[in-house]
């Protein structure tokens, strides 16, 4: 249209072509639109961190998962009722991780995302690139969202930080099952809350050692251990999920069973165990017990003079 100012991309700066109908674009691109939804995200994550720092709220938080204020839509289109495009990366992410949540990732695609939204697969992708760059995002807003870092003002000690990391992460598994297929310590997700959770740690271990690769070595240990827990944990509610059977119903079913088998071979400490019949007492305890034996196996290793330490 005649005399239209020359609007340019919010990221890269290229000017932009002009719409032919709707709200006006502020992206030249999918890539640049994700770029600023994550900018937006460690901008949130970096005024969180520094008002617990403070101790104080995080002023201006508008977290992924809060309600989002859209109007009527159309159905099956995606679309406000006035023909304003409805969607948003925020409103995709949310969806996708109610679909993660409740039935796994596998269960995601983009397909069920966009019909959990009511619009057509392809409108999704004026927005992600595709599932790996949607669960990036996803990953992103949970980390982002996490009580990870909430120590910052609180907890003294590299013990009680490392501690606060492990059971932030529980938690958060917990939550967020399928987030254990995602983050990896030899192959991680390149997200910027990833880098700044990974950042916490090492200044939580720095009270171990001053030597980066001792530092890295504890990091990774501590990571280890709560992703190696929190395995028996998503098992288990993955096996609930697909059987409809709890544990502790389970248990019911199979423990005499358990106690034939234990009682019938050449197993005198399982025999004895099962004799003795205890309680279980749960993947929390079992999880806090080993915690804390891993935490004084640290203490003990790095309080060795080095010459002395085993590699």
């Amino acid at each position: 249209m005649a005399g239209e100012t020359v609007r340019s991309c919010l990221v890269c700066g290229a000017t932009l072509a002009p719409a032919a109908r709707g709200r006006r674009p502020r992206y030249c691109s999918r890539a640049c639109q994700a770029r600023a939804y994550r900018a937006r995200l460690a901008e949130r994550a970096g005024r969180r961190e520094q008002a617990l720092r403070q101790d104080t709220p995080a002023a201006g938080r508008a977290p992924i998962d809060a309600p989002g204020e859209t109007g009527p839509q159309e159905a099956g289109t995606g679309r406000e009722a006035d023909g304003r495009d409805a969607l948003s990366l925020d409103r995709i992410v949310r969806a996708a991780l109610e679909i993660a949540d409740r039935e796994g990732l596998e269960a995601l695609s983009m397909r069920r995302v966009a019909a959990a939204l009511g619009a057509g697969t392809m409108s999704l992708y004026r927005h992600v690139s595709g599932k790996d760059d949607l669960v990036d995002l996803m990953a992103e807003a949970v980390l982002e969202r996490a009580e990870v870092a909430s120590s910052a003002a609180g907890p003294d000690g590299w013990r009680e930080r490392l501690a606060a990391y492990a059971r932030a992460m529980w938690a958060l598994y917990r939550r967020h099952p399928w987030l254990l297929q995602v983050l990896s310590a030899t192959r991680p997700r390149l997200v910027p809350r990833g880098m700044a959770t990974t950042e916490w740690l090492l200044r939580a271990a720095e009270g171990l050692s001053h030597d980066p690769p001792t530092m890295v070595r504890a990091v990774v240990t501590v990571t280890g251990y709560v992703q190696g827990m929190a395995m028996f944990l998503v098992n288990d509610m993955d096996a609930e999920r697909r059987t409809g059977i709890a544990k502790e119903r389970w248990w019911e079913l199979n423990r005499e069973r358990w106690r034939a088998l234990a009682t019938s071979g050449p197993y005198p400490l399982l025999a004895r165990i099962a004799a003795e019949d205890q309680e279980d007492v749960g993947l929390d305890e079992e999880f806090e017990f080993g915690l804390q034996r891993m935490l004084d196996g640290l203490a003990l290793h790095l309080g060795t003079p080095p010459a002395e330490r085993r590699p």
